[in-house]
């Protein structure tokens, strides 16, 4: 919880007074109980506000009074549903219905931050932001948003990631049911995206092209140098929220390998799917970074892999798997046989590879939300790093590191507020 530097219990009693709150429950798990106080929603120019009560199983501990414990949070929270950020500027905890800490800041002064998807910030603003009333803008009669959002937070917030994919060069991002009745003109703009397209801008991993100048380059890069919510991260200080193990299908295959000379990337075959906050996303392909691109705990590993997922609107997931030095790896093995000496040539994979054979048995993993490593750096990218690594052979590391011939990992990226949860 953010730093709030001012007491209003005065002002929390007179209010709870005024009128009888209505409380909707929004959530509930083995941990926590969210809900919303329906009659407390307001919105006051671009913010939404309202007041969230949070019930814990177990009792907390206070961040500012360690030696403090409560079971029950009330916190005025303000939503920029426009921005898709939140802010806390008020906090009431209590243990056994008494009142142990309050504070509080006034709304300008506090930091808005994009929540991390399925956190009860998150979920607060997803509900909250569906009962708003729409605004007409100046220019315009119509609705500034729609009064029901038909996708979560992060789905409506930013379209950068439709360029990014095209940026890493996977398959054509394809709905999960094909209209036969598609138009002509569609079906061969399709064809023609599934055909490999050299990088049309020129970028390195050092020197004056480097990561430090990637938002100078070009103004559709810019968000790698104005971007908050930036990737890859070191995961340091992690929340415990008990996240749900992942949904995977993988029994569709690696279909061709090429090597765009930012990377070895290999683009699957329609039908693998992630299933994750209610939605589908379709493993379009995997790629490599030596060394790793995120770190753990400040620890750099020799290889990481990323597995790039897309929805049919073009929001992306990404699975990140860490390699260490030791047995060598049966999916890279059959990989590396293959990647063709040629820039930006796809050759068509002579051996069945499936995505399950870079990814460990225990899944367990971080989330955090995050960007593209490359440019243009799009954000509003779902990040699913798994904790266990797996094993690459140092003649496997070192054999796509002369592929390359140069290190292809961003710097670590300030986190700017994010949260990061297990």
């Amino acid at each position: 919880m953010q730093k709030i530097i001012i007491a209003l219990l005065l002002y929390f009693a007179m209010a709870g007074n005024s009128m009888a709150a209505v409380w909707v429950k929004i959530n509930e798990n083995n941990l926590s109980k969210l809900s919303v106080d329906k009659q407390s929603i307001l919105q006051k120019e671009q913010l939404t506000r309202a007041w969230i009560k949070i019930e814990y199983k177990t009792p907390q501990k206070n961040i500012e009074s360690p030696d403090k414990e409560y079971d029950l949070s009330k916190l005025l929270w303000y939503f920029n549903c426009a921005e898709q950020k939140s802010a806390t500027s008020q906090v009431f905890q209590y243990l056994n219905t008494q009142l142990i800490y309050s504070a509080g800041i006034d709304a300008k002064g506090a930091e808005f931050i994009e929540p991390v998807p399925e956190t009860d910030f998150d979920l607060a603003m997803r509900y909250v932001c569906s009962t708003r009333k729409p605004v007409k803008t100046p220019s315009s009669t119509s609705p500034a948003s729609p009064t029901k959002p038909t996708t979560k937070p992060e789905a409506v917030k930013n379209p950068a990631p439709q360029a990014a994919v095209a940026a890493e060069k996977p398959a054509p991002i394809e709905p999960a049911s094909q209209n036969k009745s598609e138009p002509a003109q569609l079906a061969k703009a399709k064809e023609k995206s599934e055909k490999p397209v050299a990088h049309t801008a020129h970028w390195t991993y050092e020197g004056k092209e480097g990561p430090e100048n990637w938002g100078k380059l070009k103004p559709e890069f810019v968000t790698c140098n104005t971007g908050l919510n930036q990737s890859p991260i070191n995961i340091e200080n992690t929340v415990d929220a008990s996240m749900k193990p992942l949904k995977l299908l993988q029994k569709f295959p690696i279909k061709d390998i090429v090597n765009n000379g930012h990377t070895v990337q290999a683009n699957f075959k329609v039908g693998n799917i992630l299933a994750i906050d209610n939605m589908s996303f379709q493993l379009k392909q995997v790629h490599f970074h030596a060394p790793s691109e995120n770190t753990i705990k400040g620890k750099s590993f020799p290889l990481e892999a990323h597995f790039v997922h897309a929805d049919a609107k073009g929001n992306l997931s990404v699975i990140a798997v860490m390699f260490k030095e030791g047995k060598s790896n049966i999916g890279l093995e059959k990989l590396w046989k293959q990647i063709p000496s040629d820039i930006d040539k796809s050759v068509n994979l002579k051996s069945r590879v499936l995505a399950s054979e870079m990814m460990p048995a225990n899944r367990d993993y971080y989330r955090f939300s995050g960007s593209l490593t490359t440019p243009p750096c799009s954000e509003g990218v779902r990040w699913l790093l798994i904790k266990t690594p797996m094993t690459a052979s140092n003649e496997q590391i070192e054999a796509f590191k002369s592929v390359l011939k140069h290190h292809n990992n961003r710097p670590v990226q300030p986190l700017n507020g994010r949260v990061i949860v297990e």
